[in-house]
């Protein structure tokens, strides 16, 4: 838990320069921008702390993303990440045509809190809609626990094929 949460600590200090002077957060996400088709539509998955740089780099995303999943996000959580991700006030980003976040109960970093009562809907009315999922064990967070429900892996696999086809 610990770690998890100096992760999330570490990139909304918005600190921690290179020698070019960007912060480590800007280089997250112009890492991940790369991977961001600029013309076509993109799914994108993320989880725990992707979920904060993946929202945070679609606000400048431009191309369609027909279907963004969120797995075990923080972006919840009203005191430690809401206020301090960006922009502000917390919406969802523009490009995003449906936005399904998925948490587990016992899930910490979750922090137990349905992203659609705490993140305003984008332009086109997109809001996130939080689905709970219930794994089995001790250790809930990690990623292909989320991945293994069906109610994740359904909309995702269809989402897939219809950007594949199109």
């Amino acid at each position: 838990m610990k770690r998890d949460l100096h992760q999330v600590r570490r990139y909304l200090a918005r600190k921690e320069t290179d020698k070019a002077g960007l912060s480590l957060d800007r280089r997250i996400r112009a890492r991940v921008a790369t991977e961001l088709d600029p013309e076509g539509p993109t799914v994108v998955v993320a989880h725990s702390l992707g979920t904060v740089v993946a929202f945070e780099t679609l606000h400048a995303h431009s191309a369609h993303v027909p279907l963004f999943v969120t797995l075990g996000s923080p972006l919840g959580m009203r005191t430690a990440v809401r206020p301090r991700v960006r922009p502000q006030p917390v919406r969802t980003p523009e490009p995003v045509g449906r936005w399904l976040n998925f948490w587990d109960r016992d899930d910490f970093v979750t922090g137990g809190t349905e992203l659609a009562l705490c993140i305003a809907s984008n332009g086109a009315s997109v809001a996130p809609v939080s689905t709970r999922v219930d794994s089995d064990g001790l250790n809930v967070h990690p990623a292909v626990r989320y991945l293994a429900q069906p109610a994740v892996a359904g909309p995702l696999i269809e989402a897939l094929d219809a950007v594949t086809v199109a």
